[in-house]
């Protein structure tokens, strides 16, 4: 009966450790996030240049997690670099690349502490559009003579029929 209790009170105390484990992390997400959103809606407005971008092995809701380096530039204040991790989603930013200028705002009391709030210059994506959906561009003619030669040889070797050859030895006469 003794084992039994003992056993009891292991479990509640590992369930113990457990949900108060939950309630910190929980705590502190929310607390995190909270002061995410005091920077975005009280942040000092500046501008930053994305430097570098590192993938992570982290993803969160199928979105992987990058770490940037940004310079950012704050009215008044010589430019700084500050490392974020955060989803490439998240910026509303259409394409991620070193160079990008995005607008930013910092907190007043931690310099370190930035929200991206989206691209400086609204991306155009229109000529990646226009690109897309341009017809495929052909690939330069071949040879005559190389094509001549294959074909011969495929007849030779038996691969094609009398017919089949004489129907592509025409074309192949025709583009010249």
């Amino acid at each position: 009966m003794m084992e039994l209790d003992n056993v009891r009170l292991s479990l509640m105390g590992g369930w113990a450790v457990f949900a108060v484990g939950c309630c910190w992390f929980f705590g502190y997400w929310l607390h995190s996030r909270w002061k995410h959103e005091q920077v975005r809606q009280h942040g000092i407005p500046a501008e930053a240049t994305l430097l570098r971008l590192e993938r992570t092995a982290m993803r969160i809701n199928k979105a992987t997690v990058y770490n940037h380096l940004l310079q950012v530039r704050v009215p008044g204040r010589a430019p700084y670099e500050v490392w974020l991790r955060s989803r490439a989603h998240d910026w509303n930013v259409r394409v991620m690349e070193p160079g990008l200028e995005l607008k930013v705002k910092v907190a007043p009391e931690d310099p370190n502490r930035v929200a991206v709030m989206g691209p400086l210059v609204p991306q155009d994506l229109g000529h990646l559009v226009r690109l897309m959906t341009q017809p495929p561009v052909p690939p330069p003619p071949a040879d005559p003579v190389k094509a001549l030669t294959d074909l011969q040889r495929m007849a030779g070797a038996g691969l094609i029929t009398t017919e089949e050859f004489e129907q592509k030895k025409a074309e192949i006469l025709a583009r010249l």
